[in-house]
């Protein structure tokens, strides 16, 4: 039988309507947790259990409420804990819980949206009043009935893992959520009053089951956070970094709701779950995104004009945690459309140290001079997934082709992107080639390529005006795909190999300027060329050091074990295992050679020059100080000089390009400061300091 309990303060009873009209706005203080805590045992031991103290469920001095409990727990040590409902007030609810030195509790009153807090601050117990969306999510808009006929789950239900097999959407993440789909009994005295609830399976398909999956991974994809439908999974998780979602029709906890949760629940490691009523793959999955949302501590999304309290989009996009059941676009959002009645950062919130998340680590480097390889294969296909984890996260990417046809397509892997995509499409010199953004979230990127190396950047984009028609890039975020074809240089000007005699790694290049960061990209690692063919009518130079600088040698033959070189004066020299950046090019020679026969010896390029065509004395980079460009003069063997710009810690701010003597290089979108100018003539480098203001 449940205990009728009353909260007084000396002999005076406050009606209910008092308690509610004069609710105090400020926090009334309470005391101590162990007093709190003495007081509630004191009070159930009391005759016919009436509770004599003005400590639990006291809002405000001289205004107290009166209370059925459902429920209580007590360790008889320093846990003491108390739920049920305010006796005669329909859609009331009341839990408060002592733990140690920690006070938690609220008095829920749905009915007048008026809801109470217990806390502890500084050792000291108080109870406020606060806006009930503060505490629990109420009210939120169930969804449209789902198309088609979704099977329905029969009791007991199959476990989804047996079904599905364990998905999960990052093994060994800082945090876990369960989307628990096959029923399951509620104990937890946070819900109905403290009453067990006995939840139903969920009304979805399997196949339902595994594209809510995806949709709810989708929108936890840049956080630190696995999902999953694996109990086992989620058991292995401390009780503070994990949530369980149960999906039900037994709408108990809210009935008449699409969902239901505590705010801030996340963390409070007490099995307290959240909850979702909705069917089918949209009105589930938004549900549970929207109120795992909760659990992290965000508010709902709607507008003040007009005033409403879930916002429902603009054009083909709402947010998360309004109600995006009629649109294809839901994402994070932090206020940016018009009237917006909450621009809280919800990136930021669920990422923050308060639930030990945290946002996953980026994948790949920002900048072309941190490129990863494209993994370009033999047959030019491509197959790269990474994930946009932070708004403004750029991913780069390099590959090297022969020239010819281009052809890429970038996607989201699952059915429920979140990320709209933004592909561009650089040339070495560091200059557009092509964009891919083509309407709808995917991108495309067709073009023809002249030979060289290349670099794809990969980042989220918005649409239309976020205000009124569209969104910005902010929550434009999650996983993408690179499929797709790249021309590989099938008769390439020169194939590096890791070993002697044409073993290992073959690497296959076209024409153009190869530094360390490119040959790791394709496959090579630095200081690890043995061999090499190079086709009739081109040449190879290799060089000891990075950006094409220290020793060099020519190269306008197969050679098949770079350990011994016999160079033009007679000499050897060991070039095994040396390289670290290169130059492939159409040969200089006044008769190209016209056989693969290994030749019978390579130049060092620095010898044979004549003092005339000397680099270090006759180049010039003007002006300097310059302001937008500087144009490069030198000699040159070829009628080509091979420019790159970078900083003096090293930083390419212009990736190596071949210009004509005499060309100017533009320096205008480049900060004010100081660089080097590296230039390379065919025979010999030389480096020049400008500065640019």
């Amino acid at each position: 039988m449940s205990t009728i309990v009353k909260f007084l303060s000396g002999a005076t009873m406050l009606m209910m309507s008092a308690a509610l009209a004069f609710g105090q706005q400020q926090p009334y203080r309470l005391g101590s947790p162990a007093g709190l805590r003495d007081d509630i045992r004191a009070q159930a031991k009391s005759s016919n259990a009436r509770l004599t103290s003005a400590a639990e469920l006291k809002v405000g001095p001289n205004t107290v409420l009166t209370g059925k409990v459902n429920a209580r727990r007590t360790d008889n040590k320093t846990e003491e804990f108390v739920a049920g409902e305010i006796d005669g007030v329909a859609g009331s609810s009341f839990y408060l819980e002592v733990k140690g030195e920690e006070v938690r509790g609220f008095v829920i009153l749905r009915k007048t949206k008026t809801s109470y807090k217990y806390y502890t601050e500084n050792g000291t117990a108080y109870v406020k009043q606060v806006p009930l969306d503060s505490v629990l999510c109420t009210d939120y808009t169930p969804a449209p009935a789902p198309q088609g006929n979704a099977k329905v789950a029969s009791t007991p239900a199959t476990s989804s893992v047996a079904a599905l097999g364990s998905l999960q959407s990052l093994p060994n993440a800082n945090g876990v959520v369960l989307l628990d789909f096959d029923g399951q009994v509620v104990t937890s005295s946070y819900w109905n009053n403290g009453v067990t609830i006995n939840a139903a399976p969920a009304n979805l398909s399997e196949a339902e089951q595994l594209e809510v999956w995806e949709l709810v991974s989708e929108d936890y994809r840049p956080f630190q956070l696995n999902i999953t439908n694996d109990e086992a999974v989620y058991n292995s998780y401390p009780a503070n970094r994990r949530m369980r979602c149960i999906f039900t029709p037994t709408n108990t906890a809210a009935p008449g709701s699409g969902g239901v949760a505590y705010i801030g629940s996340f963390n409070w490691g007490n099995e307290t779950p959240c909850w979702v009523f909705n069917g089918g793959v949209k009105g589930a999955g938004d549900a549970a995104s929207h109120e795992v949302g909760h659990t992290f501590g965000l508010g709902h999304d709607g507008r003040t004009n007009p005033s409403e309290g879930y916002y429902l989009g603009n054009g083909t996009w709402a947010p998360i945690m309004g109600a995006g059941y009629y649109v294809p676009v839901c994402q994070w959002s932090k206020g940016e459309y018009q009237y917006a009645n909450n621009t809280e950062d919800d990136l930021a919130k669920i990422s923050s140290a308060t639930y030990g998340v945290g946002y996953r680590t980026d994948d790949y480097g920002g900048t072309i001079a941190t490129a990863s390889s494209l993994g370009v294969s033999t047959s030019g296909a491509v197959n790269k997934s990474g994930v946009i984890e932070r708004t403004g996260d750029q991913d780069f990417f390099s590959f090297t082709t022969g020239g010819g046809a281009l052809s890429l397509s970038i996607a989201t892997p699952t059915r429920q992107p979140n990320l709209d995509i933004l592909a561009t499409l650089y040339n070495s010199s560091g200059s557009v080639v092509a964009t891919g953004n083509p309407a709808g979230l995917p991108a495309t990127l067709s073009t023809t390529l002249a030979a060289g190396t290349y670099y794809l950047s990969i980042t989220g984009t918005g649409y239309l005006d976020p205000a009124t028609t569209g969104y910005s890039n902010y929550g434009s975020l999650g996983s993408y795909q690179i499929t797709g074809t790249v021309s590989t240089p099938s008769s390439a000007a020169a194939t590096i190999y890791k070993d002697c005699n044409y073993n290992g790694y073959a690497i296959n290049l076209g024409v153009g300027s190869y530094n360390m960061a490119d040959l790791i990209a394709l496959g090579a690692a630095n200081d690890d060329v043995s061999s090499m063919k190079i086709a009739s009518g081109y040449e190879v130079i290799l060089y000891k050091d990075i950006n094409f600088s220290g020793d060099a040698y020519l190269f306008r033959g197969d050679w098949s074990c770079l350990v011994s070189v016999g160079l033009s004066d007679g000499s050897t020299v060991n070039l095994n295992d040396w390289t670290t950046s290169l130059i492939v090019r159409a040969s200089t020679a006044s008769a190209a050679r016209t056989t693969a026969a290994p030749a019978a010896s390579a130049e060092k390029v620095q010898e044979g020059v004549t003092e005339e065509a000397k680099l270090e004395t006759t180049l010039t980079v003007t002006p300097n100080p310059t302001a937008n460009e500087v144009q490069v003069k030198g000699p040159s063997k070829d009628g080509y000089l091979y420019v790159s710009i970078y900083t003096l810690d090293g930083k390419t701010i212009v990736a190596p390009k071949r210009i004509v003597s005499g060309d100017k290089i533009d320096l205008s979108r480049t900060a004010p400061g100081i660089y080097l100018v590296r230039v390379f003539n065919g025979q010999e480098t030389t480096t020049r300091k400008i500065v640019k203001y």
